[in-house]
This record gives C-alpha cells, sequence and structure tokens, in this order.
C-alpha cells in the first residue's frame, strides 16, 4: 500500500512538469510571433513613409535625393523599388514567418500611400496567414503652403 502512494506522486510530476513545458513552449512561439508582428509592422510603416516621399516629391527611397528627372517628366513613381526594399528590410528578421508578398500602391484618391505585407507563420506543423498594413499621407511639394511676396515684403519691413 505504501508503495503505491509514492507512485501517484511519481506520476503527477510527470504530468504537471509535462503540462509546464507545454506552456513554456507555447509562450516562446507566441513572443517568436510578437517579434514577428512588430517587426512586420515597423518595416510596412517605414516603407510606406518612403512611399509617400516618392509619390509626393519624387524622394527617391534608395538614396534619399530627389529624382528631378523623374520630377521634370511629371512621371509616376515606380513602386516596385519600394517592395524591393521591404523585402531586402525583412530579409533575416524573422524568426518563424516566411514572406509571402509586399504590395504598394496608391489609394484611389490618391492622397495616401498604401503598404500591405503577407506572411505565412510556421508554428509546429500549423500555417497561420497574416497581413499587416500601413498607410502615409502623400505630401506633394505643390501642397505645402508658401508666402507670397506681399508676405515676405511685409514681414521684411516690419524687421
Amino acid at each position: 500500500m505504501k508503495w503505491k502512494g509514492r507512485g501517484s506522486y511519481t506520476v503527477e510530476g510527470t504530468v504537471i512538469i509535462s503540462l509546464i513545458c507545454l506552456m513554456t513552449g507555447m509562450v516562446i512561439l507566441l513572443g517568436f510571433y510578437g517579434h514577428d508582428r512588430a517587426v512586420m509592422q515597423s518595416t510596412a510603416d517605414e516603407l510606406s513613409i518612403y512611399g509617400s516621399l516618392w509619390a509626393g516629391r519624387y524622394m527617391q527611397p534608395e538614396i534619399r535625393e530627389i529624382d528631378y528627372e523623374r520630377m521634370k517628366q511629371n512621371g509616376t513613381a515606380d513602386f516596385s523599388e519600394i517592395e524591393e526594399m521591404g523585402s531586402r528590410m525583412l530579409q533575416g528578421r524573422l524568426f518563424c514567418g516566411q514572406l509571402q508578398s509586399i504590395r504598394a500602391a496608391q489609394s484611389l484618391s490618391g492622397r495616401e500611400m498604401l503598404i500591405e505585407i503577407q506572411t505565412d507563420f510556421q508554428l509546429g506543423k500549423y500555417e497561420i496567414p497574416c497581413t499587416v498594413k500601413a498607410s502615409a499621407l502623400i505630401f506633394r511639394s505643390r501642397d505645402l503652403p508658401r508666402k507670397n511676396e506681399k508676405d515676405q515684403e511685409e514681414q521684411a519691413h516690419e524687421s
């Protein structure tokens, strides 16, 4: 009878330890998911800002200088450069996510830059699709407030 009493602690201990290990593993995987999600969101936010500058002021995202040739031609921005930049930014930074696609586009009104990043998270044998979106307003150079000559002359007389 004493022998059965001592063995029950072993059985209960294995069940409790295995549950603790399972919960610890799940917390670690949840942390990896949270990390990948945060990295994707920060990348999407950064890309939307680069895209808004590229679309509004012709500031080339790679060299971060104004592309005067494109501005003279009044051409539209090619967002494939933004998408390639995003895939380079995410390369090697995701723990358990596989990058599926990055899509950069302007809104229908043309006033907003939209970025969408899609990944598949591999948690064990399960795949969880995830989509992160970001947007930024496009400020065109001609839309920014400017002082006209009368205001500049008045300020010169006041000083």
